[in-house]
């Protein structure tokens, strides 16, 4: 029993320490480097070694961090010294920091991005263009023909303004699987 035990706990470090992640690589707000190095990122992704990345954002510009996001990085594309990763598509969510909790929308609407070792991400709504509205006017709507086409086309806008590709400046995390 005493072997037993023993092999279950030494199987059970050699994963653990077969999972462990180092970050080879971080940026800041401004995509300069501030710890590891890009060469030494784009060497083991060339080894074959899982990646997984981390970005903070900081929506109101005091260079601290509002929150962190970590995914796999599934989608590696190397592009002279720096890294770009594209992040599978998400179902939409949005923080309630009072809470605090992580809100999942009752929608069908999701985000994807490309993030860079440049301290870009680039993002943007993933949205279903056949569930699009396509209003009519209806004389029962309580608005006039012009406040219709007017409001029809500030939706349409909307849809636009949500498809459209936002960049937004993060710090960056680059962890490899040891």
């Amino acid at each position: 029993m005493k072997m037993i035990i023993t092999l279950i706990i030494t199987s059970l470090c050699c994963f653990c320490a077969a999972q462990s992640y180092d970050i080879v690589l971080a940026t800041n707000f401004n995509g300069n480097v501030v710890k590891g190095s890009k060469q030494e990122l784009v060497q083991l992704i060339r080894e074959g070694k899982p990646v997984r990345v981390g970005w903070q954002l900081d929506f109101d510009k005091d260079q601290k961090p509002d929150f962190d996001h970590w995914v796999e990085a599934t989608f590696i594309t190397i592009l002279g010294e720096d890294v770009f990763t594209q992040i599978d598509p998400i179902f939409a969510q949005g923080p309630d920091e009072k809470a605090p909790q992580v809100e999942i929308y009752a929608s069908s609407t999701r985000w994807t991005a490309i993030l860079g070792t440049n301290g870009k991400l680039l993002n943007r709504f993933v949205l279903d263009d056949s569930k699009k509205p396509n209003p009519i006017f209806d004389d029962s709507l309580g608005v006039t023909i012009e406040e219709f086409e007017s409001n029809k086309k500030e939706a349409g806008e909307n849809w636009k303004a949500m498809n459209a590709v936002q960049t937004w400046e993060v710090a960056t995390f680059w962890s490899v699987q040891k």
